[in-house]
């Protein structure tokens, strides 16, 4: 991943460095020391391209005694419900709905995805603004349909088509009575705990904008929720072995640099981050909490990473285990 080019100016202060983008809109940029500190104990070993061991990832946010994950694909028996429980995004295969056919309750077009896991949880439209619930399959003969109840207790009833460890394909009628067609496709690959997802509903809770003002502890909770979401996105991305890492629909309020994390100006905040909080007003706050985060420490920058992605991993866990 390249770094910005648009970079005008450096200001220096002791311990710490900033770097300005643009003069449209200025950017806040860490820049880390390349010292290597200890992180935590939880290891796992990243391969290169040719299978050797080439380095080890620290983890420290990630729960559990297992962090590995699990190929369904190569499972000789898998039960169908356990397949039906992954990370599934928009299919390429000729047939899908177009997403601009798909909306929110509000009209606006959402990205379609679905995750679904095994504590009979779901997230929809992970990559937009997300709606979480329950979910339970009913099954008729060979028939399976798919029925999400949303927090709301409004149910979409999805009937199954198509289901192996890469494809999902669901069908309902749409508005005009027609079928309304979704494929859906995953890498097959799971995590054998499913809490260490970034997807799962528990790391996305700071996401749903809540009902009613929060406190300034409540404000500064989502925005670590924000940082250990982005954490686990990024440890999900090398785990999975992904070349590109795609931020699309996501809230944007972190800029992601080769070698940086920045944040934009206030004034240049969009409206994907302005959605997680009650207002604009409580949403500077959470913006805040993250600015002055960047502002008062330093952070490390691990040596002997292969690329920026397990670099940018390490400093978001350094990040997360500093706020309160």
């Amino acid at each position: 991943m390249a770094a910005k080019s648009s970079l005008y100016g450096l200001a220096i202060t002791p311990g710490k460095t900033y770097m300005l983008f643009s003069k449209i809109s200025p950017l806040l940029l860490i820049a880390f020391m390349s010292t290597l500190t200890r992180c935590g104990d939880s290891a796992a070993t990243v391969k290169d391209k040719t299978g050797s061991s080439a380095h080890v990832l620290k983890e420290t946010i990630a729960s559990g005694p297992d962090t590995l994950m699990t190929r369904l694909a190569g499972i000789k028996k898998v039960n169908e419900l356990d397949i039906l429980c992954q990370h599934w995004e928009t299919g390429e295969s000729e047939g899908a709905t177009s997403r601009a056919l798909l909306r929110d309750e509000n009209g606006r077009p959402t990205i379609p995805g679905l995750d679904i896991f095994t504590d009979s949880t779901y997230l929809a439209n992970p990559r937009g603004q997300v709606s979480i619930g329950t979910w339970r399959v009913r099954k008729s003969g060979k028939e399976l349909t798919l029925i999400l109840t949303g927090t709301d207790k409004k149910e979409t009833v999805w009937d199954i088509q198509e289901l192996n460890s890469l494809n999902l394909r669901l069908v309902r009628a749409g508005e005009d009575g027609k079928p309304l067609y979704l494929n859906l496709s995953s890498d097959g690959m799971v995590h054998q705990n499913h809490l260490n997802d970034p997807f799962h509903p528990v790391n996305n809770l700071w996401r749903i904008r809540p009902a009613q003002p929060e406190t300034d502890s409540a404000i500064a909770a989502r925005a670590k929720a924000c940082v250990k979401f982005f954490a686990l996105f990024y440890r999900d991305n090398i785990k999975r072995q992904k070349d590109k890492i795609n931020f699309e629909g996501l809230p944007d309020i972190l800029e992601w640099y080769s070698r940086g994390i920045g944040m934009p100006d206030w004034e240049d905040i969009k409206n994907s981050w302005l959605h997680c909080f009650y207002d604009d007003a409580q949403a500077e706050k959470g913006y805040q909490v993250l600015r002055q985060l960047i502002i008062n420490y330093e952070f490390t920058w691990p040596k002997g990473a292969p690329d920026w992605r397990m670099e940018t991993h390490s400093v978001l866990e350094q990040m997360y285990h500093k706020m309160k």
